[in-house]
């Protein structure tokens, strides 16, 4: 379960890295388009000169489907088939990885449940074995041996059982 909680820490603070760098991103998009709208492009190539790597990928891309000539083109250069938010494929990596943690422990915490029932089973047998000689009629004996034993191989076929 710690194993599970890291990794979904990890993948929580991927997630909010990359959508904060894509505000900063469509930020600075916005006032490119907004330099453009006025005319300034010396602004406008400032921007455009300092998109990251990703973004100017995604933004020539973007111009190549001509989108103000274009009404098929798509609307931003920030659609899921243009740009990916940093971090979100380490981020889907990590949530699988804590995915399959979980489902360890939770396998893990119900075979150790399954034996500590059998230790409780193991204990009542040398509980009601132990008591059974101690009681003066017979018949009681007999029962509280017959219960004894009754539970012990119950508790023998259930641990038989487990897995290893």
């Amino acid at each position: 379960m710690n194993e599970f909680n890291a990794l979904e820490r990890r993948a929580g603070l991927l997630n909010v890295q990359g959508v904060q760098q894509a505000t900063i991103h469509a930020a600075m998009f916005m006032q490119l388009l907004a330099a453009q709208q006025a005319g300034n492009e010396k602004l406008a190539n400032f921007y455009v000169e300092r998109f990251p790597p990703d973004v100017r990928k995604a933004y020539d891309a973007w111009l190549a489907e001509k989108p103000f000539e274009n009404p098929n083109a798509d609307a931003h250069p920030f659609v899921p088939n243009l740009y990916e938010v940093r971090g979100t494929r380490d981020a889907a990596e990590l949530n699988s990885k804590a995915t399959s943690r979980v489902e360890e422990a939770r396998r893990a915490g119900s075979i150790s449940g399954q034996y500590l029932a059998n230790t409780v089973l193991f204990a009542t047998v040398l509980f009601f074995a132990s008591a059974s000689g101690r009681f003066e009629q017979r018949r009681v004996r007999v029962v509280a041996f017959g219960f004894a034993t009754a539970v012990f191989l119950f508790a023998v076929l259930r641990t038989a059982m487990l897995p290893l």
